[in-house]
Parts: structure tokens; sequence; C-alpha cells
């Protein structure tokens, strides 16, 4: 890639800090922060009550992730960084600070859902019962459910007897038999049948199928039954991380036995002497058991069987941007003027009608597309399906690695090559992020050239749930750059050479830091906005940009390193995280004074940068610029979602008049 050159932005002379200061927060404490932003929505009394349920659940989600791939890492090489910030006194590694603030949080997501969250949903007609709240008769029809399951008894005098480390994994229920310890595995159960069985013929009422499998497993053994309690045990992930966020990981075909424990959950009535034993039997470090006065795996909440809309936030109909409507009309409209799409508030059919219109058009003779996330359902893959059938000429570029994604996307590339498609898998070494369409029109004696930029996975379900804008042009300069891209791409080769695009990863770095400081010498006004901000290098421009004189306000979701507010480092540096009803999704980069304005796919992240194939896109329309700064400037005053972070790496949200970004783009762009 050649020899990498050095920025001209450094760093003033930084004694104002005081030892152990650290220029940087650790990276998982921030996304623990963020898990705890996202309890908060599922605390807030404002919240539908569905919805609070759907947080907690999202919530659970992201720590039985962060058991499962983070934590080993740490577990293998814990060392805390000289340069990050030691948050959790006394910590001697990073795996201690981490657990120590992992664990409060999980305990406090325990006591929410007992406290206020199950018996608010019992309040509202949904029940959640035990087995000792069921009659005769339905604990007979819920033991029928699962009669006809077969069970592995894993016996021996000890649970360190017992081949834990080959079948151990997920749900388990533990035995006390008068003639020793008994494991029964029955994660595969659950997975067959659901979490939640329907008792008898009460209306909206569940009971969790670990608490009738716990009674059912009685019965499988000949000899006297003392107790049989549930657990769940995380290992460290098959997908095991390999680049610097979950979005890296790939199979390695490790074998259970290999994968280290990461995490017990047991239920709080579980006696001690169970838990010390399969501790022992794990080889499980004892700060990693978690005794739980909620649900086990509470994930799996936001699945219950309920059909209460009123208990949900209140539907609205997405607008459609002018000129996007009419696949007849919407070439000419696309010609006459750059357009705008900003899902979920406006309607994803606008993208979906861009590509009707390239199938129905007799005057499009190519299309080239790159797919990261199609879904299981994707009107986009049947879309290009049906340009393939009517004689265009149809590329598509297709991640197969995109985590949790891979096998639909592979399932999608053999149906779209059955078509007659042209799919590509990208760029050996390289995972291709970018979100980009481009289609070949003939117009006269020439081909002109339409496309559309994106900053979210042209995936139709995602899209009603996550906050993404779309950039559609006829621009010369930016359609010329994309025909390059995906030539380059169809080449093997590594994209470079462009125009107007911002393209990783040869030269995205180099371009990012050389906006930065141009606007640093104008003492100008930035704004970025991303998921995620833990490039050291970006961050370092980012403080002495802000040592400068420069005005830099940051909008970052997720994880964030970049310590804002610290005198003589980065005082001029806000930094707001908004948390609520969509996914925070888009990624925008302002440029005030040197008037420049992007978006696209990457973070600023090490594995944005220099693994990935990522796409900033500039918007060179006057009104197109005026909307999208307009979004920021909202975005950046939510103070009902949006938690301000201080130099001490703490979370608030400000007290000042209530102003949602996301209630006022619904307002802003509905029908």
């Amino acid at each position: 890639m050649g020899k990498k050159k050095k920025s001209r932005i450094q760093l003033k002379d930084l004694s104002k800090l005081k030892d152990g200061d650290g220029l940087y927060f650790n990276r998982e404490l921030s996304w623990i922060k963020f898990n705890e932003r996202i309890l908060a929505e599922a605390a807030n009394p404002n919240t539908p009550l569905l919805e609070r349920v759907n947080f907690f659940s999202i919530a659970a989600g992201n720590f039985d992730e962060f058991f499962q791939v983070r934590v080993p890492e740490y577990q293998k090489n814990s060392r805390i960084a000289d340069s990050e910030v030691v948050e959790v006194a006394g910590s001697k590694s990073a795996l201690e600070m981490m657990y120590i603030r992992v664990i409060a949080l999980m305990r406090k997501a325990s006591n929410l859902w007992r406290k206020e969250l199950s018996p608010a949903l019992d309040a509202n007609g949904i029940h959640l019962v035990r087995w000792a709240d069921c009659t005769r008769e339905e604990k007979e029809n819920l033991i029928s459910r699962i009669a006809d399951e077969e069970f592995t008894i894993l016996r021996g005098e000890r649970f360190s007897d017992l081949r834990l480390d080959e079948h151990l994994e997920g749900f388990a229920l533990l035995a006390e038999t008068k003639t020793g310890r008994a494991a029964i595995p029955i994660q595969d159960i659950i997975e067959r049948q659901s979490r939640f069985l329907p008792v008898g013929k009460r209306e909206n009422t569940f009971i969790f199928i670990e608490d009738v499998l716990r009674k059912y497993a009685e019965r499988l053994f000949d000899d006297d039954v003392y107790a049989v309690m549930p657990v769940r045990l995380t290992r460290e992930a098959e997908k095991v991380l390999k680049g610097d966020d979950a979005d890296d990981i790939i199979f390695t075909g490790q074998t259970l036995k290999n994968r280290l424990p990461s995490r017990l959950e047991t239920p709080e009535e579980l006696p001690f002497g169970y838990t010390s034993h399969l501790v022992s039997a794990l080889d499980l470090q004892p700060e990693l058991v978690f005794d739980t006065k909620g649900p086990l795996g509470a994930a799996d909440v936001k699945d219950i069987p309920v059909d209460f809309p009123e208990l949900r936030y209140q539907p609205f109909t997405p607008g459609m941007p002018e000129g996007l409507g009419k696949t007849e009309e919407l070439f000419a409209s696309i010609a006459k003027k750059d357009k705008v799409l900003f899902t979920p508030y406006q309607s994803f059919d606008a993208l979906v009608n861009f590509l009707k219109a390239a199938c129905e058009d007799e005057q499009v003779t190519g299309i080239f597309m790159t797919l990261y996330r199609l879904g299981s359902e994707s009107p986009v893959a049947d879309a290009l399906i049906s340009a393939a059938k009517a004689g265009k000429k149809v590329t598509a570029v297709i991640e197969l690695k995109a985590s949790f994604d891979e096998e639909r996307n592979f399932l999608w590339s053999e149906k779209l090559k059955t078509a007659g498609v042209s799919v590509k898998f990208g760029i050996e070494g390289l995972k291709t992020h970018a979100k980009c369409c481009l289609v070949a029109r003939t117009e006269g004696d020439r081909t002109k050239y339409y496309a559309t930029v994106s900053t979210g996975n042209y995936n139709a379900k995602t899209a009603r749930i996550y906050s993404d804008l779309s950039l559609f042009t006829a621009d010369e300069k930016i359609c010329r750059d994309l025909r390059r891209l995906f030539s380059q791409i169809d080449d093997g080769k590594i994209p470079s050479g462009f125009e107007s695009l911002i393209v990783s990863p040869k030269e995205m770095e180099k371009q990012i830091l050389e906006l930065i400081e141009r606007e640093a010498d104008a003492k100008g006004h930035i704004i970025l906005k991303m998921n995620s901000l833990t490039d050291k290098t970006i961050i370092n421009a980012l403080y002495a940009a802000s040592q400068k004189g420069a005005k830099i306000e940051l909008c970052i979701r997720g994880i964030c390193m970049l310590r804002p507010g610290v005198e003589g480092l980065s005082e001029n540096i806000s930094v707001v995280s908004v948390v609520g009803r969509f996914l925070e999704h888009a990624r925008v980069f302002s440029f005030e004074k040197t008037e420049k304005l992007y978006i696209g796919s990457p973070d600023m992240m090490p594995r944005n940068l220099h693994k990935r194939v990522e796409l900033l896109c500039p918007v060179y329309d006057a009104d197109c610029r005026s909307e999208i700064e307009r979004m920021l400037s909202i975005w950046l005053l939510d103070n009902v979602a949006g938690y301000r972070l201080d130099q001490a790496g703490r979370y608030f949200v400000s007290d000042k008049s209530r102003i949602s970004a996301q209630e006022q783009f619904i307002e802003m762009m509905k029908q």
C-alpha cells in the first residue's frame, strides 16, 4: 500500500494532564457504557412498556456477545494500556476493570426486570407464571409438549467427573440425585421449541420452558432426585474476534472443549454448593459467575408472543422524497436535482423504486451494486433478479463475511447467479462495507450514469428501525468515481485514485486527516456523526485541531475512546450519544469552513480505515447539504435521548428544554 504519510497535525505540550489521566477511554468500558444507555431506555417510564422490554432484551443480547467475544480475549491478555484512563479504582487488569462494571450493570438490569418490567407486564395483561402457579391439568399439558424430546444425561459423583467440556453450553439443568450429580444440556430443546410456552387456555399467559424441563427432568432418573436447577453457560464464541469490533468476527472451527467458559448465569436460589463445584469443574473465574433475580437468557424476552399495539411506539407513515415516488419520472428527477432519502422517517420504497425504474426502463443497460446485509427477504435482491431476467447487465458485489448474515448472503448469491446476475465477492483480504449502486442509461448517443450512496445496508427490514441517509445523484464526478470503484473491485485491485470519493483502505485515513487539518488551520467547525470512534490517529488529529481552536462536535452512538473537555487537550470538543427508538446508523462528516460534507459507510476505527473497502461520498448540492446540516444540528441538540460525555467518562442527559431529535424527524418527514 506504500509508505504511510505522516500527518502534519501534531499534539501540543500535554503537561497539564495529570499523571495517569490517560489520553483515551478504555474501549471495553466505553462499550459497557453504551449498553448502560440502552438499559436507561428500558428504565425510562416515558417509553412504552413493550419497547422498554425490547431495550432490556437488546442490552441482555449485547451482554451475551460481550462475554462470547470480548471477555475471552481479555482472559488471555488483559493488560491495561498506559494511555488509557483507569476508571475503576484498584483495578490491576482490564478484565478486572471490565467485570466490576459489567456485573454491576447486569445486576441493575436484573433488578429492573424483577421490580419494574415484570410487574408492569402482569398489570397490563401479559403474564409470565411459575410452575407452582399452574393447575394440575395445565402442568400435564405442558409436560406433554416436551415428552418426545431426547435428553442427554451426564453423570458422575462430582461435576468435575462429567464431560462438561464436550456438551455444556447455553442452558443446562443441574441435578442432585441420591447417587451423585448430573448435568442435562437443554439448549437444543429450547431452540427447537420456544422459550415461552402458553399455559392452558389462559389468555397471554406463558411459562419459561426451562421451568417445565426442570420438572420433567425429575422423571429421567431411577433414583431419588433432591433438586434440579437451571443454569446458563456462555463460552468463547466459535466465531472469534479478529479485528477491533464484533463486525470482524470470523469462523475458526474451534471445538467446544477448546473454547473458554466466560460466564455462568445461575438463578438466585441455586445452592452455593452447586455453584462452587461447577466453577471448579469448568475452571471458571469466580468473578464471572452471576446469580440473577431475573430470567436467564434475558435476550429472549423480546420474543414474548403477544400483540399489544398500545404498548408499542405510535406508528407513523414515512414520507417520500420529492421525485422518487414514481418510477417513470425517477431518472429525470435525479438528473435535474440531487435527492436525499432519510430512513425510516422517509420510505425505503424510494430506493426500491430506483431499482425498479432501472429494471423497467428500456434505456437502462447496466446496474452495479454492493450488498452487505440482505436479510431473509429482500426487495433489493428481487429487483436485481428481475433486471437480470429483463436482459440488463447486473453486477452485485456481495460481502460473504458480513457477521451473522454469512449464510443468508451466500444463499442470495446463489439465487442471484441462477438469475443471471454477475456476482463478485470483493477483494481478497478486505471486507467490502461500502454501500453504493450505479445505473448506466443510454441517453441519445451517450451513456449517462445515476447513482445512490448510502450509510445503510439496503435491507428493507432494518431500514424500518435504523436511521440512515442515502444520496441520489447524477453528478458526473461521483458517477465516474463509482465506475472506477466497481472496475477496480472486479479486477481485484485495492481501490485508489478517486476524484471526489474518499475510499479505504488506501486513501481514507490520509484524506480524513487532511480535512481535519485544513479545518483546524481555518479555526473552523467540525461535526462528525458515526457509530464508534476508536482510531487513535484520528483521535489525536481531533485533539490537535481542538488545540488550534477549531470547534468540534461529535455525535457518537456507541464506543468513543476520545476524552472531551480536557483543558489543554480537548476543551473545544463535545460528544453526544443519541440512543432512542431508532438505531442511529448514519455517518456524516461535516467541515464548515472548507465547505465539505460527506456521507457514507465508515466509522473511525482501525478496521474501517485499513481492512475494508469503505466509501465516503461528497454532497455537492446546496439544498441537500443544507438539509443534512439541519439534521446534524437537531441531533446535537437532543437532550431527551442525547447523552453528553464528560472528561471523566460519564454520560448524562441535559436538563434543558425537551428536544428529541427522533421525534422532530418524525414530524418533519411524515406524510
